[in-house]
């Protein structure tokens, strides 16, 4: 299907006003704003951009992508494609001192979900005192923190106008409060672009803070702007039904499409067939794309929990056999949470800390770093859903009161620490590889079943883009002091920054992910994981519409250009009815 630049389109390329381009997946919103920007590229004066914010680094990293065969390579140089978190702490590094009279300092996102497990209160509250008191700025404070600036000083917000004289803004419809404070400064002094679809609002309902369901109308009722329609438009799967399937399930109605490029596989839940079921939707889903002459598919495997994901990850390295046919392992990458995984390299950097230092001072200070991390997953397990919150504090305590022993002159005597411990000093020496020697403390935290997460997580570090300068800090400090003490804040400083002004390499291959961490992306084909106990399509406490579940699905259906394979217990909630 080739991009109509029709009457409706060509108004929004043209207007000079405030402008929204509402659509579903695929129907091409950023396609039309890439367009937009380069009838005004020629129109730039020297040292102007046009900007494109958008949420996650895996929306700025398929906009790239886009950019690249839409714009040439000095029209590449005029648009700056950024997170909003990092655009707005470029700004708060330099200019942050106009708020409180101190130059800002960022709180990492590994210090502050930290704090947060461990503080009593309202934690957004604690966030505004640090930020107003201390000049200290958290994550979910750079929106706020940034109107608050522009608010204060016009002649800053008047040179961000000038500097940017188109501002497009992706996913809005997730956008929350306070971003919106930090938007409307910038719609009072440059013309801004609104890109959204209000059926794919995943992240409302307490899943993020201050994401509200009518935050177009909020918009429409307090900025004047054009509006135009691609609800009806599909480029992504333009040749298939995937799109009308994912529509049908987003509103339970039957019939669902009748079409070969969305199947589902049901598995009996009492005759353990569930990892091979998987494995063999995987594995014909990659077979099927290449017969349809997709020499090198990219291919999403989604699940709804954490849990589930790192599930799937362990199938799909062993060998399994579905119907007599023999299974091999399939390669691929899991994109797992971001603050865990730093949090887990923490943990393997202070791991490299303890073997290669004196165990004295350094013996303590890992079974910090291991309790650190179980209130990440604490953490982690009850803002998303995830099970396990009790299990991990339950493994946070017991690590704490063994740094508490530690520090005291006492031995650990029995547990996870203990046998950390043993399989650590039982490990073979460091050489002053990095890499190598990363592996080998790394592969002592299978030495307990309280320890394996950690385990996967840390492998998960090389999908922050950061492993060449991770590798260069950790080889630096071996060669100054022949030790890695120090690995663990050099780790941490070096991810820290990742988090903010990084981005996600393009997918290859097979990925695993949550449905939520799927938007935004694209694949050749997907396959959706049902539990056969957990992490269910759809949550019971929804029922019966399933909004929010159905909302998610379509999500994830609806990332697909080529073939979706849903894998489901034979008992399951029925798709429509």
């Amino acid at each position: 299907m080739t991009f109509e630049i029709c009457v409706k389109r060509k108004t929004i390329i043209d207007t000079t006003e405030h402008a929204l381009v509402v659509g579903g997946p695929g129907s091409g919103k950023t396609t039309l704003a890439l367009l937009k920007s380069r009838e005004l590229i020629p129109e730039l004066e020297l040292g102007q951009s046009v900007l494109f914010l958008s949420f996650s680094r895996a929306a700025v990293q398929q906009i790239l992508e886009r950019c690249k065969e839409i714009f040439s390579k000095e029209e590449m140089k005029r648009i700056d494609v950024r997170t909003y978190h990092s655009f707005c702490w470029d700004i708060l590094r330099s200019h942050g001192g106009l708020l409180g009279g101190k130059r800002m300092k960022m709180m990492s996102p590994s210090d502050e979900g930290i704090k947060r497990t461990m503080f009593v209160g309202d934690w957004a509250e604690e966030s505004r005192r640090m930020l107003g008191e201390d000049g200290i700025v958290c994550f979910d404070q750079f929106a706020p923190a940034t109107a608050a600036l522009f608010g204060r000083s016009k002649h800053l917000r008047d040179w961000m106008g000038r500097l940017y004289p188109l501002v497009i803004f992706d996913e809005f419809q997730d956008s929350d409060d306070e971003q919106w404070l930090f938007v409307q400064e910038l719609c009072l002094v440059t013309q801004t672009l609104f890109l959204a679809d209000p059926d794919q609002q995943i992240f409302g309902g307490g899943f993020r803070p201050g994401v509200r369901s009518d935050r177009l109308d909020i918009l429409k009722a307090t900025i004047s702007l054009k509006e135009i329609d691609l609800t009806n438009d599909n480029y992504r799967s333009a040749d298939s039904e995937i799109l009308a399937y994912a529509n049908a399930v987003y509103s339970g109605v039957a019939p669902l499409p009748k079409t070969k490029d969305v199947k589902t596989l049901s598995y009996n839940s009492f005759n353990n067939i569930f990892k091979s079921s998987v494995h063999f939707a995987v594995a014909v889903t990659r077979a099927e794309l290449r017969r349809r002459g997709i020499e090198k598919p990219k291919m999403a495997v989604l699940a709804r929990s954490n849990d589930l994901v790192a599930e799937i990850s362990d199938i799909l390295q062993l060998q399994h056999s579905y119907n007599d046919r023999t299974l091999k392992p399939i390669p691929h990458e899991v994109v797992w949470d971001q603050l865990l995984s730093a949090a887990a390299g923490e943990v393997i950097a202070a791991a490299l800390e303890y073997k290669s230092s004196d165990v004295e001072t350094s013996g303590h200070f890992i079974h910090k770093k291991v309790y650190e991390y179980f209130l990440m997953k604490k953490d982690h397990c009850e803002q998303y859903g995830g099970r396990g919150a009790k299990g991990a504090m339950d493994k946070a305590k017991r690590f704490l009161t063994a740094q508490t022993h530690k520090k005291e002159g006492k031995a650990v005597r029995r547990g996870a620490p203990k046998e950390l411990e043993l399989a650590l000093n039982a490990s073979p020496d460091l050489l002053g590889d990095p890499v190598a020697d990363w592996k080998t403390v790394r592969a002592a935290f299978q030495s307990h079943r309280d320890l394996k997460s950690i385990f996967q997580d840390a492998r998960m570090l090389r999908l922050f883009r950061a492993s060449d300068v991770l590798a260069s800090s950790l080889s630096n400090l071996w060669v100054s002091q022949a030790s890695y003490s120090g690995a663990a804040r050099a780790l941490k400083r070096v991810l820290d920054r990742e988090r903010v002004m990084g981005m996600d390499s393009q997918p290859e291959g097979v990925s695993l992910m949550t449905i939520h961490k799927s938007k935004g992306k694209e694949y050749d084909g997907v396959v959706l994981v049902e539990g056969q106990y957990a992490s269910p399509f759809f949550l019971q406490h929804e029922a019966p519409e399933f909004a929010a579940s159905r909302r998610l699905l379509r999500v994830g259906i609806s990332r697909a250009r080529h073939l979706v394979i849903l894998v489901r217990p034979k008992n399951a909630q029925v798709l429509v009815s």
